[in-house]
């Protein structure tokens, strides 16, 4: 019977083949830069181009607002910044930095804590669920063949994932009492390249692997 170390080192072996393989037959090409940036630029700016209507209609629902103080930032405004913060790979300080930079530009200019609460908006997170969908629904995707991946996300800095479950085996899973991981679980569609569904729990890999195929059971069986 193999065991999960025996898994771990054919794998390992795999991709050292696949690597190697790789590096064999690939076909070496000087990058012509002048060329490459220009083509990066063209790119970057028909993706941005194409973005802002799929956000238009990924925000067709309606939404009460009762009395209170008005929002700093309207929904679409909260949505370009967090997938520009997201594109771009900047921290909330950085992101927020970068609007005051261009505020003379676009007129906001917002705290590090506005882009961070951004995440937990309920209004921003039903327009990026509803994007994702549109984004699918545009590419085609509808009869999936997936491969998944699964992970932790450690809560502390005193503990990491992948060994605290190789020494604590499936214990490490469960739920102990205390959030220590964040589960996340994702199903990549192999023909488009798009992640279809993810799920995520404080709990077990087990609900993340649940909810993420809630999320799926939109694509038929």
């Amino acid at each position: 019977m193999m065991q999960g170390q025996d898994i771990r080192d054919r794998l390992k072996d795999i991709e050292d083949f696949l690597l190697d393989e790789y590096k064999e037959n690939k076909e070496e090409k000087k990058r012509d830069w002048r060329t490459y940036e220009q083509r990066l630029m063209n790119r970057i700016k028909g993706a941005i181009k194409n973005l802002e209507p799929l956000i238009d209609e990924a925000m067709n629902f309606e939404t009460h607002r009762g009395q209170g103080r008005k929002p700093e930032l309207e929904l679409k405004q909260k949505v370009i910044i967090l997938l520009l913060k997201e594109l771009s790979g900047k921290s909330n300080r950085m992101m927020a930095s970068m609007l005051a930079v261009f505020s003379l530009l676009s007129g906001i200019d917002v705290s590090y804590k506005t882009v961070e609460r951004l995440y937990s908006d309920s209004e921003v997170g039903m327009a990026i669920y509803n994007l994702h969908t549109v984004i699918l629904t545009k590419k085609g995707v509808e009869n999936i063949n997936t491969c998944e991946d699964g992970t932790g996300y450690s809560l502390t800095i005193r503990k990491h994932y992948a060994s605290e479950t190789e020494k604590r085996k499936d214990k490490a899973k469960e739920y102990s009492g205390t959030k220590t991981f964040v589960y996340s679980f994702k199903l990549l569609d192999l023909e488009s390249k798009m992640y279809v569904a993810y799920g995520m729990s404080t709990k077990s890999e087990k609900e993340a692997f649940d909810r993420t195929l809630d999320c799926a059971a939109i694509f038929p069986q």
